[in-house]
């Protein structure tokens, strides 16, 4: 199966235009066994949201691939909790492994808040459960309501549950429990309603091994200006330090953990819990790498290439992975001004 492909203008992260080629290749996987895929999944120049009606209040299925530069490979799996099978469980630890990414998600079944007799807050005894959903509207989070009645949401995931104010809730039993918690981060009854908003950064972690949101907090701090974008005394000045300059870690879109190392395919795969057949579901990523070169009219160069994404999408089986080759832009022109237009090849 041929790469799809693209040519993107753009900056690496110390501020250098470049050229990029974006090359993306879709696989079918099964227990032990992986295939290129017979319907290739195109180059997404969009946000593909899990539900389309509400895009910037659900979870987010695939990310932009036209990113010209990441730091590092942005490992997100898509997928459900599910008992071992022929059983139910009222609790159980889903761990992913791919190479040296490690990352685990503590999974409860239906819980509900009661009130003690005398202070404070406990947890009903989790429900048992066959199969649980993933993801940030699954973890802690959301939006509380103030005693005055605004909306605040909780910046690392508005997405979630779980995050309340005083004031702003009159019944505990209202409160929704998040199903998953990071195990190094666990959700104690008391810690759901917090005394003031200044507070959130002291709140539970939220967990989650799919996309984030740029919106998210940190995410959303690592936003601003390409460096030689900047305008010239903001970028030359020591004293303006790095205020307005665009982290390239903006572009990492894996959750926390999850986007911290560079792979380069052949990484082996093991999913706990992760599938109603096999407790340990494992596989290795395809070692095919796409072979790129760049240049003027027939006057191209192979250039190196590094694992952008890695989309494991165990609902339906299928593995995305998107490379980049790129080379330094000559000058501030668009790759396709003046001359001979900028062209790729990838095989």
């Amino acid at each position: 199966m041929s790469w799809q492909s693209i040519l993107i203008p753009g900056y690496e992260s110390g501020g250098k235009p470049i050229v990029s080629v974006i090359a993306k290749k879709t696989y079918v996987f099964a227990h032990g066994r992986v295939k290129a895929a017979e319907e290739q999944v195109p180059i997404y120049h969009d946000e593909v949201p899990a539900d389309p009606q509400n895009p910037l209040g659900g979870e987010t299925l695939a990310e932009p691939d036209i990113v010209p530069f990441k730091p590092k490979t942005d490992v997100v799996v898509v997928g459900k909790a599910h008992a071992p099978r022929g059983y139910r469980t009222n609790c159980m630890t889903c761990k992913v492994f791919v190479g040296p990414v490690h990352k685990a998600i503590r999974v409860y079944g239906e819980r509900k808040v009661e009130a003690k007799l005398i202070r404070g807050l406990s947890f009903t005894e989790a429900e048992p459960f066959k199969t649980r959903e993933l993801g940030y509207r699954h973890a802690f989070g959301g939006v509380a309501k103030s005693k005055e009645g605004f909306a605040m949401p909780f910046p690392p995931n508005p997405l979630g549950k779980g995050f309340y104010l005083k004031g702003g809730i009159e019944d505990p039993e209202e409160i929704e429990v998040p199903c998953c918690e990071d195990p190094n981060s666990p959700i104690e009854p008391d810690a759901l309603v917090l005394g003031k908003y200044a507070d959130w950064p002291r709140a539970p972690k939220p967990v989650s091994f799919g996309w984030t949101k740029p919106s998210f907090y940190p995410r959303n701090s690592y936003a601003g200006i390409v460096p030689e974008m900047l305008p010239a005394q903001q970028g030359k000045d020591p004293k303006a330090g790095k205020d307005g300059r665009l982290d390239f870690r903006f572009y990492q879109g894996a959750s926390e953990g999850m986007g911290e190392h560079s792979l380069e395919g052949n990484e082996h795969v093991k999913l706990i819990y992760m599938d109603p057949d096999h407790k340990v579901f494992e596989f290795a990523l395809p070692s095919e790498k796409p072979a790129i070169a760049i240049g003027y009219g027939k006057d191209r160069t192979e250039v190196p290439v590094a694992l952008h994404t890695v989309l494991i999408d165990k609902n339906n089986n299928k593995l995305s992975m998107v490379w980049r080759g790129c080379k330094e832009s000559e000058g501030s022109e668009a790759p396709w001004d003046g001359g001979l237009p900028m062209s790729f090849v990838v095989e």
